[in-house]
């Protein structure tokens, strides 16, 4: 008679928490909504605190129903995010390469396995033709805009902006947008310090993304960090995940 009584309280007990925590997320806007779905992996919740996604989501402008590429996107940590939003009427594509995907293909087949998230296209791309969806609202490039001026050894997994930004420019609708987060370089660097720090000069940026036809139209100070002096490589213990990093929105024109 205890145990059956100790088992309906915690029946009720438990239905009373999932109708609140049903009822708060009813409350949240679709950004927060994104982070407190019940099914996120427990290493994405942990990286929220240093990545502010919320801040980023409303930066972006993302709504339901909108066509969003993750480009260079790893393991799909935004490319989940943009999932919830876009919903059922929308659709995500992360693309990667095969050097983004020595590191991050055992994260990312765990986060597509099954179907998970139905609304999500998995493209695995070289530089050289990328084999983007067109007439996309959104495209994130999160961390790695300055990869494209990194030489490597090996050609296939290099690129240049004359190969590159044609691509991008050409898959984003008129009137769409490019969202790039970066790590930030000490200003008059230019390009210069990319294969050595993983970092780019912002200004600098701005100069070369609207220069490939875009229009900057926002920037976020959520991701700043004035005690990174721009000076050591991003995996250094004393930045990583702390980098001073920087937020632009840009827009295709419309015509």
């Amino acid at each position: 008679m205890f145990k059956k009584l100790l088992h309906l309280i915690y029946t009720a007990t438990l239905s009373l928490s999932l109708s609140a925590c049903t009822e708060n997320l009813e409350n949240m806007s679709i950004q927060d909504q994104s982070i407190h779905q019940p099914n996120r992996f427990s290493n994405d919740e942990s990286n929220d605190k240093t990545r502010k996604p919320v801040a980023i989501l409303e930066l972006s402008g993302i709504k339901p129903g909108m066509k969003v590429i993750d480009l260079l996107g790893g393991g799909g940590y935004y490319t989940e995010l943009f999932s919830y939003i876009v919903g059922s009427e929308g659709h995500v594509y992360i693309q990667n390469n095969s050097l983004f995907l020595r590191f991050s293909k055992k994260e990312l087949d765990k986060r597509l396995k099954g179907s998970r998230l139905k609304n999500v296209t998995r493209i695995d791309s070289e530089f050289a033709n990328m084999k983007l969806p067109q007439n996309t609202d959104l495209m994130f490039i999160g961390l790695s805009y300055h990869d494209i001026y990194v030489k490597r050894d090996d050609p296939v997994i290099m690129t240049s902006r004359e190969e590159f930004f044609p691509q991008i420019f050409s898959a984003i609708k008129p009137g769409g947008y490019l969202l790039i987060i970066d790590h930030a370089a000490a200003e008059g660097t230019g390009n210069s310090v990319a294969k050595k720090l993983h970092r780019i000069d912002e200004k600098w940026a701005i100069k070369d993304i609207e220069s490939a036809g875009f229009k900057l139209v926002k920037t976020s100070e959520v991701l700043r960090n004035p005690d990174d002096d721009h000076t050591l490589d991003i995996w250094q213990k004393k930045f990583y995940h702390r980098t001073d990093r920087f937020v632009h929105l840009y827009m295709k024109p419309a015509n």
